[in-house]
């Protein structure tokens, strides 16, 4: 039958496939959304268009990005570049140590990948839901706040625990389109969203600029 080569794998390497009890219980206590009280000490950032770029067929997004340019002073203390915002899911707000869900956690170590299946380090709720930085819902997340200069160094940065609110999912052939053209179709669909897409495009090149410089080898 379709799918029993994936039944053979699965047992034939140990994969861990069923959750114990007790995680599934804890997974099932979880809150549907985020609540206020979730949000005390955390850094508002859901006016921030950060957006999630991935493959057409990912399912989980647990990194958003935003990019913008940046100057500030003048003379010798002069800075010009980019402010670059890179947040990605705070699943430790619902994931604490030695609890059920990070024992099966840390048993499985990753997420397992099959054509058809996807076997997941944690439970649905948490690695779709409360851990995907899914748009149009708020979600919790660390943050780097990065100042980049012109030449692709980073000239300043800071982490901080943070609620976002993903403006747009986006797919790497989708952004690969706006890039191309921005006039295009593609790109008056996510017209708000096209100068940040320059923007982070901008600040690749500042950084694969910079990269070659230091001798790193591109595969």
């Amino acid at each position: 039958d379709p799918g029993m080569e994936i039944e053979i794998a699965v047992r034939k390497f140990e994969v861990p496939h069923r959750f114990s009890p007790e995680t599934l219980a804890q997974a099932g206590a979880l809150p549907d959304k985020v609540r206020p009280v979730d949000k005390r000490g955390r850094v508002d950032l859901t006016d921030v268009p950060l957006v999630t770029i991935d493959g057409e067929d990912a399912r989980d997004f647990d990194d958003a990005v935003y990019c913008e340019p940046f100057k500030r002073g003048r003379g010798k203390t002069a800075f010009e570049g980019w402010r670059v915002i890179v947040a990605i899911a705070d699943v430790s707000h619902y994931v604490k140590p030695g609890e059920p869900i990070d024992k099966d956690a840390y048993e499985r170590a990753t997420s397992v990948y099959f054509p058809r299946r996807v076997i997941p380090m944690l439970p649905e709720k948490l690695s779709n839901g409360l851990c995907s930085l899914n748009p149009g819902v708020e979600r919790l997340c660390m943050v780097c706040d990065m100042l980049i200069t012109a030449g692709g160094e980073i000239h300043a940065y800071q982490f901080y625990p943070a609620v976002m609110f993903s403006h747009a999912r986006l797919t790497y052939t989708e952004v690969a389109a706006i890039l191309q053209n921005t006039r295009g179709p593609e790109a008056q669909s996510r017209k708000s969203l096209v100068p940040y897409l320059l923007n982070l495009h901008d600040v690749y090149r500042a950084l694969l600029t910079a990269r070659n410089t230091r001798g790193a080898v591109d595969f």
